[in-house]
């Protein structure tokens, strides 16, 4: 694998460090058909390498998607001249931009109750918020019918102030199963999801500090604080 590039950036980008991943991603696949591997390190510092072999393309995906990948302590990147070692528990996510049958099913590891998962941008995710009123919507209001896709909006910060901002399309269950399923989530070391454009992102949520879903579920857990958020 070639190592086409590295390249440092701050961490206080005025969109943040997620629209910088997409804007240099589109120009990626506008330049070249291979992979673009962009490793976004919690300091804000972003490594670049490209990968243009079918079934090394497909190995990459594919340990990316590994329900373990970021319990592992470190990966090990050969290029042609060198070989970069990366501790995991440093990355805060990876983007694998590019396209082709590997990219079209993001497995989430939530069982099936999410069918779909997509970043958006930050204006487009509380664009979306806005125009449904998520924000102001009471949770004891909030009805999904069981059995029917409805869409849900999560905002993750992972350390170094780095957001992630998904729109999930899920599939209703029963309440305990939902806060089971809750739980699942948060747990989880690490979420894949679509990237707008093409490819696919794996968040480190062993990184995460901060996760807010809009809408708030109708019942909250027993051992959650009461409490409102403050107007910024």
């Amino acid at each position: 694998m070639k190592n086409n590039s590295q390249i440092e950036m701050g961490p206080n980008e005025s969109d943040g460090p997620t629209s910088t991943l997409a804007e240099q991603g589109e120009a990626m696949k506008h330049q070249t058909r291979k992979l673009q591997i962009c490793i976004r390190g919690v300091d804000g510092r972003l490594a670049t390498f490209t990968q243009d072999d079918p079934a090394m393309v497909q190995r990459i995906v594919q340990d990316c998607l590994r329900p373990d990948f970021f319990k592992q302590e470190r990966i090990a990147i050969a290029g042609q001249y060198s070989v970069t070692t990366l501790v995991l528990s440093r990355v805060a996510r990876i983007d694998l931009v590019g396209d082709g049958p590997w990219f079209r099913d993001p497995r989430c590891g939530v069982g099936t109750s999410i069918r779909a998962i997509e970043e958006l941008r930050k204006h487009e995710f509380f664009d979306q918020v806005e125009a449904l009123d998520l924000k102001h919507m009471e949770r004891p209001r909030v009805r999904f019918t069981p059995g029917k896709p409805a869409a849900a909006f999560v905002e993750i910060q992972l350390l170094g102030s780095q957001h992630v901002y998904l729109k999930l399309q899920i599939i209703d269950v029963p309440y305990p199963e939902r806060l089971q399923r809750i739980r699942s989530f948060l747990a989880l070391p690490g979420v894949s999801f679509r990237l707008a454009h093409g490819g696919l992102g794996i968040a480190n949520l062993t990184n995460a500090v901060q996760f807010t879903g809009y809408p708030g579920p109708a019942q909250a857990p027993a051992d959650a604080w009461s409490a409102n958020e403050a107007d910024a």
